[in-house]
C-alpha cells in the first residue's frame, strides 16, 4: 500500500522521475515495515507428531536369522529445520522445511546377536557393510539382561522412569531425515540374526517351552519366529511341517525325527477297555479328503531377501483342492521343496488310523516307533501315546 500512494503522489508532483523516486521511498517503508519482500515458501507439515505403536502389539522371539517388521516403542515429535535461500535485489528469499525424528524400535522380544541389513520403504537403506544410505546416527541393544538405558531416550524423558528394556532387542534411529520418505516416517523391517547357524527344530521348541521340551533334532530352518498367545501355538506351524514328534518322557517332552532310528514293536496282545463296548482297536481309513493332487507351502526365501516364496509339490490324480500351508519361518528353496514333498507323501499315509489299547507299558513305547498289528502285514507309526490306559494312535 505504501508503494502504490507513493508513487502516485512522487508522479503528481515530479513526472515519471518523481514516480521512480517514489517508489523507491516506498519500497524502503515497506522494508521497514514487513521486513522486506514476503518469501516463498516450500512445503510444511502441519502435524509434528508421530503416530506411534498400540499397546498390545505383539513382538516375536527370532531364532536363527530372520526379515522383522518393527514396532515403534519410543518416538519424539518430528523435528522441524527451516532454511532460507534467494532473496536480494528486490527478489524474494525461499524458505525450504526439512524434518527428522528420533525413534526407538523393537525388533526381536528375545535377545539376537547383530543387526545386517536394514530396509526402509522395501529400499534398501543398510547394506551389509553397515553403511547407511540416509543421514542418522544408528544404535542397535542386543536385548541383554545388563544393557543400559539410551542417553537420547534418557534426556527426553524421566532418567529415573526410563526403560533400558532389558531383554528386549531394539535399535535407535536419532536425527533420521525424512527428506527421502516424503516427509513421513517409513516402514522398517530388519535382518534379525540371532545366530549364524540354522536353527534346529529342537532348539526352537526347547526355547519356546522355557526348557520344558528338550532331545536333538537334524531337521533345521534357517529362521523362524516365536510368535502367539502360547508356547503350544508358538510351535504349532514347525511341528505341523517338519517331520519330527514330541512325545512324553518323565519330567517334560522330547523331540525326536521321524528319520531317527526306531524300535519296533510287536502289539499282538490285545487288552480289551474295561467297560468300554467300544471295539478294542478302532480303525479309519482315507476318504477324498484325503486325495490332494499338490501341497502348496508358503515360506520366507533367504535367497530373495526374505520375501514370500512358494515351493508346490504335486503329483497326477483326482482330488479335491490343493493344501496350501502358511510358515512364519524363512528357509531356502531347496529346504522348502524338500518338506513340500515330504507333506504330500504323507498327507495320505496319516489319514489311516487304528487306535486301541495295548497290554504294554507306555514306557515302552515312543512316538515314531514302528509297529506291527496282528492279522495285518502292513508296518506302522505309533503317532501317540496317550498316558492313561496305555491307548495309543497309529499311522
Amino acid at each position: 500500500m505504501a508503494t502504490l500512494i507513493l508513487t502516485t503522489v512522487g508522479s503528481f508532483f515530479g513526472g515519471p522521475i518523481g514516480g521512480a523516486l517514489g517508489g523507491y521511498v516506498g519500497r524502503q517503508i515497506d522494508s521497514a515495515i514487513f521486513g522486506g519482500p514476503k518469501p516463498r515458501e516450500g512445503a510444511r507439515l502441519n502435524e509434528l507428531t508421530v503416530q506411534t505403536s498400540s499397546y498390545g502389539t505383539q513382538i516375536p522371539g527370532v531364532l536363527g536369522k530372520m526379515r522383522m517388521a518393527g514396532t515403534v516403542i519410543w518416538a519424539s515429535d518430528l523435528i522441524e529445520q527451516k532454511v532460507k535461500s534467494g532473496g536480494g535485489k528486490n527478489r524474494p528469499s525461499t524458505v525450504q522445511y526439512s524434518y527428522s525424528v528420533n525413534l526407538a524400535v523393537a525388533i526381536s522380544s528375545r535377545p539376537v546377536k547383530r543387526i545386517g541389513r536394514i530396509w526402509a520403504d522395501g529400499n534398501l537403506v543398510r547394506g551389509q557393510d553397515g553403511i547407511f544410505k540416509v543421514d542418522t546416527e544408528f544404535r542397535f541393544y542386543p536385548g541383554s539382561e545388563f544393557q543400559a538405558v539410551d542417553p537420547l531416550i534418557a534426556s527426553a524423558e524421566n532418567v529415573a522412569k526410563c526403560p533400558a528394556f532389558r531383554g528386549l532387542s531394539y535399535v535407535v534411529f536419532e536425527g533420521l531425515q525424512l527428506a527421502d520418505f516424503g516427509n513421513r516416517v517409513p516402514s522398517f523391517s530388519f535382518e534379525v540374526i540371532e545366530r549364524d547357524a540354522p536353527v534346529s527344530v529342537s532348539d526352537i521348541c526347547n526355547s519356546a517351552s522355557g526348557g520344558l521340551i528338550s532331545g536333538t533334532s537334524a531337521e533345521t530352518v534357517s529362521g523362524y519366529a516365536l510368535q502367539g498367545d502360547s508356547a503350544r501355538a508358538s510351535i504349532k506351524p514347525v511341528l505341523k511341517l517338519a517331520p519330527v514328534a514330541v512325545l512324553p518322557v518323565d519330567d517334560g517332552m522330547v523331540v525326536r525325527d521321524w528319520a531317527a532310528p526306531m524300535s519296533s514293536h510287536s502289539l499282538s496282545d490285545v487288552a480289551e477297555a474295561q467297560g468300554d463296548a467300544r471295539p478294542s482297536l478302532d480303525r479309519s481309513f482315507p476318504g477324498a479328503e484325503a486325495e490332494i493332487p499338490a501341497f502348496g507351502l508358503r515360506y520366507y526365501d533367504v535367497s530373495r531377501d526374505f520375501q514370500a516364496g512358494l515351493q508346490v509339490s504335486a503329483r497326477s490324480g483326482v482330488g479335491r483342492k490343493p493344501h496350501a500351508f502358511e510358515f512364519p519361518g524363512a528357509l531356502d528353496a531347496q529346504a522348502a521343496l524338500r518338506l513340500a514333498d515330504w507333506q504330500l507323501l504323507n498327507i495320505p499315509r496319516q489319514s489311516f488310523e487304528t487306535v486301541g489299547m495295548f497290554a504294554i507299558g507306555p514306557e515302552s513305547l515312543a512316538v515314531g516307533d514302528k509297529a506291527m498289528l496282528p492279522g495285518d502285514q502292513r508296518s506302522w507309526h505309533i503317532a501317540e501315546v496317550e498316558m492313561s490306559g496305555w491307548r495309543c494312535a497309529l499311522h
